[in-house]
Parts: C-alpha cells; sequence; structure tokens
C-alpha cells in the first residue's frame, strides 16, 4: 500500500511537472507576441508605407481583442475541455499570426491582426482554472509565479529574436512574423501532447480522495452563473485592486524606455537594456512573490496572502517614487528599477489570482479570470490613452509619477477591504465544497 501511494504521489509530481512546461512554454510565446509589432514596427512601416497613427490601431487592437475576447474564452473553458480549448486558441489559432507575415498592405495587416487576436485571449482564463484543478490552495501561488516568470523571459527573447531576424533582410519582419506563428502552433502541440485535462475540483482538499470525471460534470458552467461570480466579495475587490495595479504595471511597458530617453538623457540603444533588466527583475519577482504568497497562507490562512500584497507595495511605492523624482545616475536608476521590478507582480502572482481561485468554484474560475482581465484591461487601456495628453502637457516623469506611485497608494489602501472578505468566501467555498463531496458520495443534500 505504501509503495502504491509513493507511486502514485511521483506520477502526480510528474503530471505536474509537465502541466507548468507546457502552460509555461504557451506563456513564454504570448509574451513574445506582446513585444512582436513594437520590435518590427520600423520594418512594417517601410515595407508597408504606413503612418505612426495606422501603426498605433494596430498595436491597439491586439489590446482590444484580447480584453474582449477574454470573457468568451473564458466561459468555453469553463464549459467545455481546457486542455482543447488551449490546443485551439494558442495553437491552431496562432498561425493567424503568421499570415501576418504574408499581408501587402495596411487593410490585410489590420484585418488579419484582428482575426489573430481574437485567440490571444484564451490563455490566461484557461490556464488559471487548470493550475487550480492542478495544484491545491496552498501550492497555487508558485504555480502561477512559475509560469508567469517563464512568460516574462518569453519578452527578453522575443525582444533578441525580433532584433536579429529585423537584420536578415527587408523582409526579416515577415520571417518574424511566419517564425512566431509557427511557434504559437508548436506550443498548441506541446499542451496537446503533455497535458491531460484534469477533473475540475480534483485539487480542492474537500474533493480529492472522491472526485471523479463523471461526478465533476454534475458541477457544470451555466451562464446564470456569471452573475454568482459577480457577487463574490473577494472577485470585487480584485477588480478594484487590480485596475489600479494593472494601469501601473502597464504605463511602465508604455513610457518607462521612452522616459529614460527623454527624460534622463539616455541613447535610444542603452534604455533597452535598462528594460531588460526590469524584465529579468521582474521575471524572479514573479516566482518569489508566488512561493511567498504560499508560505504566507501556509501560516495565516485567512490573511496571509492579502498580507504579502500590503507588503510588497509598501516596498515597490518608495522605489518608484524615488525612481520617477530624485534618481539621475545609471546606478540610482537600476536599483530602484529592479526593486520595483521585483516587486511589482507578487500582488497578481501571490495573493489576487490564488485567492480568487480559493473563493470561487471550480467550474467557474476561468470566467472569473477573464471578467477579471476585462475589467483591469479595459480600465488600465482607456487611463493610458487618456495619461498619454497629460504627458504630452507635463511631461513623462510627472505623468510616471501618477501613473505608478499615485495607483500604486490607492492599491495599497484598497488591499485591507482583503481582510474583511477573503476569509469568508473561502469559508463558503469550504461549506459549499462539503456539501458537493456529501452529494459525490450519497450522503449530501439537494445539488446547486
Amino acid at each position: 500500500m505504501a509503495e502504491n501511494i509513493q507511486v502514485r504521489q511521483k506520477t502526480s509530481r510528474g503530471w505536474r511537472a509537465r502541466v507548468l512546461t507546457a502552460l509555461g512554454f504557451g506563456f513564454f510565446i504570448d509574451s513574445a507576441e506582446d513585444v512582436a509589432l513594437p520590435m518590427l514596427w520600423p520594418a512594417v512601416r517601410t515595407a508597408l508605407g504606413l503612418s505612426y497613427a495606422q501603426l498605433s490601431y494596430i498595436d491597439s487592437i491586439r489590446v482590444i481583442f484580447q480584453t474582449f475576447s477574454g470573457p468568451f474564452w473564458g466561459m468555453l473553458a469553463d464549459r467545455y475541455n481546457r486542455k482543447w480549448i488551449l490546443v485551439i486558441g494558442t495553437g491552431m489559432w496562432g498561425l493567424w499570426t503568421s499570415v501576418c507575415g504574408l499581408t501587402t498592405n495596411y487593410w490585410q495587416l489590420l484585418l488579419v491582426r484582428v482575426i489573430a487576436c481574437i485567440g490571444l485571449g484564451c490563455l490566461y482564463p484557461a490556464a488559471f482554472s487548470m493550475l487550480a484543478d492542478s495544484f491545491g490552495p496552498k501550492q497555487r501561488g508558485r504555480a502561477m509565479g512559475t509560469i508567469s516568470a517563464i512568460g516574462m523571459f518569453g519578452i527578453v527573447a522575443g525582444a533578441l529574436a525580433f532584433g536579429e531576424v529585423i537584420g536578415i533582410s527587408a523582409n526579416g519582419w515577415r520571417i518574424g512574423f511566419i517564425g512566431l506563428g509557427l511557434t504559437s502552433a508548436l506550443s498548441g502541440l506541446v499542451i496537446a501532447v503533455l497535458v491531460k485535462e484534469p477533473v475540475r475540483g480534483a485539487s480542492e482538499p474537500e474533493l480529492e480522495s472522491v472526485i471523479t470525471k463523471e461526478s465533476a460534470a454534475r458541477f457544470r458552467f451555466r451562464l446564470a452563473d456569471v452573475i454568482e461570480i459577480l457577487k463574490v466579495k473577494t472577485v470585487q475587490v480584485n477588480f478594484l485592486q487590480g485596475i489600479f495595479m494593472l494601469t501601473t504595471i502597464n504605463a511602465l511597458a508604455t513610457f518607462y524606455v521612452t522616459w529614460l530617453v527623454d527624460d534622463r538623457g539616455f541613447s535610444e540603444a542603452d534604455a533597452p537594456l535598462f528594460f531588460g533588466g526590469v524584465v529579468v527583475a521582474l521575471a524572479l519577482g514573479n516566482l518569489a512573490g508566488g512561493m511567498v504568497g504560499d508560505w504566507a497562507y501556509n501560516r495565516w490562512p485567512k490573511y496571509g496572502r492579502a498580507a504579502v500584497s500590503q507588503i510588497s507595495i509598501a516596498i515597490a511605492l518608495p522605489a518608484m517614487w524615488y525612481l520617477f523624482t530624485r534618481a539621475t545616475t545609471a546606478p540610482a536608476i537600476v536599483i530602484c528599477s529592479v526593486i520595483a521590478g521585483f516587486f511589482l507582480d507578487w500582488t497578481r502572482r501571490g495573493a489576487m489570482q490564488p485567492m480568487v481561485q480559493s473563493a470561487v468554484r471550480p467550474e467557474l474560475r476561468s470566467t472569473a479570470m477573464a471578467l477579471t482581465e476585462f475589467v483591469n484591461g479595459a480600465f488600465a487601456s482607456v487611463v493610458i490613452i487618456l495619461f498619454g495628453k497629460y504627458a504630452d502637457q507635463f511631461g513623462l516623469s510627472r505623468t510616471l509619477l501618477v501613473l505608478t506611485c499615485g495607483f500604486w497608494a490607492v492599491a495599497f489602501l484598497v488591499t485591507p477591504l482583503y481582510y474583511l472578505v477573503f476569509p469568508k468566501d473561502s469559508k463558503r467555498l469550504h461549506d459549499q465544497m462539503q456539501e458537493r463531496r456529501g452529494l459525490i458520495t450519497g450522503q449530501g443534500g439537494p445539488s446547486q
């Protein structure tokens, strides 16, 4: 008996490693997709004779369609097989990115980019739910942090790769798009081969010893359940805190390199090197934040993750303030940037996302994640557009000070709301899973 248990444990660890590897590769390619058009802009502009406005429209399409298609993919992932949703959305659909490399004018590129970006919204919702069913509540922060860290390195690899292909010839940008699309299709193949669809609820402590694929099928997503998700107080706090968190992150991604050039006098060649260092710090911070969040949850299940969020914000806040008000030398900028970058995403990986996984029923988690990304992404996009005009009038340093320190301070003040709502939502989910256990074993009451 002990030997059989040990074999099952080894199998479980191997299966989880395959899930992390496959999903991590998907995040890696997805992150490279994020930097594809900005890196290939100069060559695309020259080849197709595009204006800055046309290029900005094409790039904005990615954010808009990825954000607005997310809830659609989330509901599909909650209703149907998440593995094949990912294979279709990140793999087969990724071939449309290759078609971008075959376009010959603005309207073709815009249309194909619209189609391609519809599939970009499927990765986060489906992976979020799949990880929750592959890892227990005490390990979910590390799992989210790991695949997010892998994704961050995709940004670095994408920037380096696209920089190389542009130099091959005038058509190097076409090679970049075609290669990215084929690599995206490869990620779908990797998911198809390595990932086995986990049973929904299989990692819930109340269900892990009794749940089966057949019994889990009794509890399926319904469109009416969207209202239930929106009633979960932890999800509501996620919306509120997340709009300020993501706005800060997006502001840095949009303006940081330009700020280094325009306000601090670094060359266009040197500024991206600073950004690369921040991305590496961000990747390591994703991993560390997830692990620390899990540790805090194990010690203090009710309040640990929220405390990690608040502490990480408190550490990053003065670093960002000094960066945009006092730091003028390269060493000062590097130190402040690395500190801020390291703690920048602790809240999402170690707190926000694992808390939602511990507050929402298994069959609703993809939709919950998609709605969160939709609300946060839409708000952040609008704010960045509005503050573009603010930057023209008052300069980037002042703009970034508001979008980082100002918004970060609001996020810090919102965080204590988790102390009030998460313990109740977590207990409610526990009670629901206990009732579900009774239904599965024939000892419970009516189904929900």
